[in-house]
């Protein structure tokens, strides 16, 4: 897993060595990590400190690049692709809160009043 991380890394290019280190460990401890994600738990299942998950969680990274590039390398073009998306949703009472409105809670299969989120991942 953790050289698949890598290449794709080093195929986006505009990572530096560090970014990179620390994205590799944080990607594959996630698979491994028993429990809640949080920094705590990434610090006991991997080699990093908790410090540096948490200097590094601020700084951008481009995950649908990511995983274009994770899906150019290792799916053949010939084959066929489905894209799906999955709006989130989040439970919000209140009457001033930008974005409210009401959205489909897959959840519940109906729509309720909350937030809902679609990261756009356009190019």
């Amino acid at each position: 897993m953790a050289t698949i991380v890598q290449t794709v890394l080093q195929k986006m290019g505009n990572i530096s060595k560090p970014h990179a280190q620390v994205m590799t460990t944080l990607l594959t401890t996630i698979l491994v990590l028993c429990g809640k994600v949080n920094f705590t738990n990434l610090s006991r299942y991997s080699v990093l400190n908790e410090k540096t998950y948490r200097r590094f969680f601020p700084k951008l990274f481009n995950f649908c690049h990511f995983n274009q590039v994770l899906v150019e390398l290792y799916v053949p073009p010939d084959h066929r692709l489905l894209a799906v998306m999955d709006a989130s949703f989040n439970f919000k009472s209140g009457k001033k809160t930008f974005g409210l409105d009401y959205f489909y809670n897959g959840c519940h299969s109906r729509s309720e009043r909350g937030l809902g989120t679609i990261f756009n991942c356009g190019r």
